[in-house]
């Protein structure tokens, strides 16, 4: 810290640090830790905290038959593509960890033959098998493009309060019973607080109540607000003739100043290129990644087309304008003079991240904001193509969450699968801050041996060293049962085999058939058909010769013979065949006979259960080693309070917790 302290003082010792955070339920009081420290050897730097209310309350997938307001957990199915954030919630443990199919998939889990024989169907086990556990999202479907801003506290507290609620009485039951009665209180006092916020200021936004309780977080961590400055991105991203003029709108100008556009245009694609995030050429014609926040009408996208600005809003509006605006102060002056002074013009993805760069020094969390390589990379190709932004580094907050737990005296109710992980289901503190990282490594380990295992006798041999108890007794009714299947196989293979050889002897004498056949009519064309014709004009001559009639009759007699012989061979083929048929019953009879279809089935059902059981292993591992390793970073501020009222184990994460610069420039 004492080297971050020295560049803050000496390389920006005017610039303000920025935090700024969707919800207060989530880690962003944290920061309160950089601002104890701050205020202990460096109370003259200034810090903005805040909430971040310019983006959309929630987005919900359209294929979801959702009406009003619900809470939904996150999966890699019907939910995949939920968005929320100012309204979301992670019990102790929990996490927006989702085991995708993918990760399932790299790790032998084979969903397709699982889904076939899953009781509920193929969408609930995919939306069970990779939902995000102990993690919940409010939504309001009926919001349209409202931003959190303009949600109104009135509309959402009950909903609000049920999702408190549901976070909150899965931490409680994560906290042994004496833990838990202490807790109880604190989760009382909590929606006890939003209930009196509510009735005295019911004209209030969700988000306006979150910048009050974010101050009063801050309080309760550090026992005063001071040096503090509260605010909002609408407020700090007011977009006015009097605000145009700020370094945070610095960007903004070097995408309207047509010298240097199209060199902002192609970085910005270039830098977001292979991402979730679209390119401008997926927005309306004449994009720029920036978005206009206009209070009860939306947020649109500023458009660029000939000599006019286009918002595009659900109903895009047209701007009048003669030319199109070339700096910050023109654009300005042309959205007042139709909007007012009270909209907020915020960057998408990339770009926020560098407006608040280029005039603070933002502060994240690890692991926070998986746009910032893409910004640096913008920011770098910029200055490639002659766009030069200086920008001040981020800087990163890192705690040892977990680790610091050995300073307080809770003792936990683990949920199942960290009870699996951790072979106990009750742990104390102490017992939790010493083995997490092991167990952690362990269940990173398993997944690896848990990807090698190919071979249905490895899985079965794997399972009944993880469990050995309910497993030995399936792999031994496995095995006799899969004996009886090889056994059952045994007996029809002959006779398979044996209707096989019939099946084809009736083919190929059916063929010799065919060919008689030929030579007969051949026969009676050559031979038969010329005696009869001679035959019958010595007749009408009233002539007799007897050598031709016996010749006739020699011809006749090879003609009855060949019809016997096909007649002998059509008998031939017709047993061949029947009896091929008969065969192939009796092997019918075998395999589908009750000891068979008994045996199939129970093998069957114990490699699905050992499917099953792959699918549940691999996703616990993955919500253990990964859910922890990222709660580490990032942990709610609230389990503080309920776990541990007396805030030793804050106190132990704020002496420990690490400082960063992530240089953007």
């Amino acid at each position: 810290m004492s080297e971050v302290f020295r560049r803050l003082k000496t390389e920006f010792p005017c610039v303000k640090l920025l935090a700024l955070g969707q919800t207060v339920y989530w880690d962003e009081p944290m920061k309160a830790i950089l601002q104890r420290r701050l205020n202990e050897q460096y109370p003259e730097c200034r810090m903005i905290i805040g909430i971040h209310d310019a983006d959309y309350f929630s987005k919900v997938p359209s294929t979801l038959d959702l009406h009003g307001w619900g809470i939904l957990p996150h999966n890699d199915g019907s939910t995949k593509d939920l968005w929320a954030a100012t309204g979301e919630i992670s019990a102790l443990f929990g996490s927006e960890t989702i085991p995708t199919r993918e990760q399932l998939a790299a790790n032998g889990v084979r969903l397709d033959k699982i889904a076939k024989d899953f009781p509920a169907g193929r969408a609930a086990l995919m939306d069970m098998a990779t939902e995000a556990w102990g993690w919940r999202g409010l939504v309001h479907t009926d919001a349209g493009t409202e931003i959190a801003c303009c949600i109104p506290l009135e509309d959402s507290l009950p909903h609000l309060i049920e999702l408190l609620e549901w976070g909150f009485h899965h931490t409680l039951d994560a906290l042994s019973v004496v833990d838990s009665t202490r807790g109880r209180r604190v989760a009382d006092e909590l929606i006890a607080e939003v209930r009196d916020y509510a009735d005295s200021h019911p004209d209030d936004s969700i988000t306006d109540m979150f910048r009050d309780f974010l101050v009063r977080f801050y309080e309760r961590f550090l026992g005063t607000s001071e040096n503090l400055e509260v605010s909002g991105a609408s407020r700090l991203f007011t977009f006015n003739r009097s605000t145009a003029g700020l370094p945070r709108f610095n960007l903004l100008g070097a995408f309207l100043n047509p010298e240097t556009r199209a060199a902002c245009q192609e970085a910005y694609d270039l830098a977001v290129r292979g991402s979730d995030t679209y390119t401008l050429d997926r927005f309306p014609p004449g994009a720029i990644p920036f978005d206009l926040v206009v209070p009860r009408k939306g947020r649109g996208t500023i458009c660029l087309r000939d000599n006019h600005v286009v918002i595009d809003m659900e109903e895009p509006i047209t701007l009048p304008g003669e030319v199109l605006p070339t700096t910050p102060g023109a654009l300005a002056s042309l959205i007042e003079d139709h909007f007012g002074p009270e909209v907020a013009l915020v960057g998408k993805a990339l770009t926020l991240v560098l407006m608040m760069a280029r005039e603070f020094v933002f502060v994240l969390h690890e692991q926070a904001s998986a746009y910032v390589p893409r910004c640096r990379k913008m920011a770098a190709l910029m200055k490639e193509r002659g766009v030069n932004l200086p920008f001040y580094p981020i800087l990163r907050v890192n705690y040892h969450t977990w680790d610091c737990l050995s300073a307080c005296d809770a003792t936990f109710s683990l949920p199942g699968h960290l009870a699996a992980a951790f072979r106990q289901g009750e742990i104390t503190s102490r017992e939790f801050a010493d083995s997490w990282q092991s167990t952690v490594r362990e269940q990173e380990e398993l997944l690896k041996r848990i990807a090698a295992t190919t071979s249905l006798d490895e899985l079965l041999a794997f399972l009944i060293e993880q469990q050995a108890d309910p497993w030995r007794e399936r792999i031994e009714t496995h095995m006799n049962a899969y004996a009886t299947v090889l056994d059952l196989s045994e007996k029809a293979r002959p006779l398979k085999e044996e209707s096989v050889r019939l099946r084809d002897l009736s083919h190929q004498i059916k063929q010799e058939v065919q060919q008689l056949e030929m030579e007969k009519g051949e026969h009676f064309r050559e031979k038969v058909k010329p005696l009869k014709d001679e035959m019958d004009r010595i007749a009408l001559e009233g002539k007799n010769d007897a050598a031709i009639l016996q010749e006739l009759r020699s011809q006749e007699e090879l003609r009855a013979e060949l019809e016997k012989q096909i007649e002998a061979k059509r008998e031939e083929a017709n047993q061949a065949h029947n009896r091929s048929l008969q065969l192939k019953h009796e092997v019918r009879s075998l395999e589908n006979g009750e000891e068979a279809v008994n045996a199939r089935r129970a093998v069957d059902l114990i490699e699905y259960e050992a499917e099953l059981a792959r699918l549940w292993l691999v996703r616990d591992a993955i919500l253990v080693s990964q859910g922890l390793t990222y709660t580490n970073h990032r942990p709610s501020a609230w389990w503080f309070l309920m776990a541990d009222p007396e805030l030793k184990w804050f106190n132990a994460v704020a002496s420990t917790a690490e400082f960063r610069f992530e240089e953007m420039s």
